[in-house]
């Protein structure tokens, strides 16, 4: 009996080759073989109409990274499930998440500057985007005895959170929290999400870090609103795309009270790859075993 076919976009270690034993493996060089493959392991930018039109039998599309919105899904053949990786990111994100927080809140990225350090424990976190990485931040939190609130569409370990509000209640919300940590994947729901209408709710000295997306916040209302509240404070690890790419480039820069990491939370390299190839890899064996598998991304969120 033929074994299933998975077409694989990137080199795997051992543990990972190991992971999808009994499966096929198709590297990207053999073109010949791509019409017979039901899987594709992949980076979303590697999800091409070009590629995906050369997949007729593709039953499902696992990505190596958290974030699937690089991925052609217009192109996707009918019936086709697509599974993220956010899990295998958790501790590392929320790991930058906390070190972005702290480091906004105490001044740490001030330069020749004197600033009033801000205190964070037994102060009102708010959530944005509550699956894995925004649990694992609230989780954080505990140790600083603060209360967690979460806003989020679902909710990965709701035990995590002090309380629980769809997206819709965000303005109101926001207005109680001392710091907000946004985790939200970009989709059609959260492109933009957070303006200045939302921005201009929050307390005067609110801080925000953003270890998402950077287009589920509008750049021009972030850069109002700093200017307008200078005791606020944003920190990012993520940015808005420009010309189709991420662009480290904005006039945020310019503003005391605006930080930011070039998008390294989760960088694929070293153990954070290995870990994040071999759990994709374990996703895939997963679905064709039991017809189903973890984080299984809507895709009418993504057309």
């Amino acid at each position: 009996m033929a074994r299933t076919a998975v077409l694989v976009t990137d080199v795997l270690e051992q543990d990972a080759k190991d992971a999808l034993s009994g499966l096929r493996i198709v590297g990207r060089d053999d073109a010949a073989e791509f019409s017979g493959c039901e899987g594709l392991l992949c980076w979303p930018w590697r999800g091409t109409s070009e590629l995906l039109s050369k997949l007729p039998g593709l039953r499902m599309v696992q990505t190596f990274s958290a974030g699937v919105d690089g991925l052609d899904f217009r192109a996707l053949p009918p019936g086709v499930q697509v599974f993220s990786n956010a899990g295998a990111y958790t501790d590392s994100v929320a790991e930058h998440a906390w070190g972005l927080l702290l480091g906004a809140a105490k001044g740490v990225y001030l330069r020749n500057q004197k600033t009033v350090p801000r205190r964070l424990r037994g102060k009102t976190l708010l959530v944005l985007g509550c699956g894995s990485i925004g649990s694992e931040v609230a989780r954080l939190s505990k140790s600083l005895g603060m209360k967690t609130v979460g806003v989020s569409r679902t909710f990965r370990s709701p035990e995590q959170f002090d309380n629980k509000y769809p997206l819709s209640s965000l303005a109101e919300v926001i207005q109680a929290a001392d710091a907000m940590v946004m985790a939200l994947p970009l989709s059609n729901t959260t492109r933009g999400v957070v303006d200045y209408r939302i921005l201009a709710k929050a307390k005067k000295t609110a801080i925000v870090v953003n270890v998402g997306r950077g287009d589920s916040v509008k750049e021009k209302g972030l850069i109002r609103w700093l200017k307008e509240r200078p005791e606020s404070r944003y920190a990012t690890d993520v940015f808005w795309a420009k010309k189709g790419r991420e662009s480290f480039s904005t006039d945020a820069w310019d503003l005391p009270n605006f930080s930011g990491t070039l998008h390294s939370s989760g960088a694929p390299l070293g153990e954070t790859l290995s870990g994040a190839k071999l759990a994709a890899a374990q996703n895939v064996k997963r679905f064709f075993e039991t017809g189903k598998a973890l984080n299984r991304i809507d895709i009418s969120e993504y057309h």
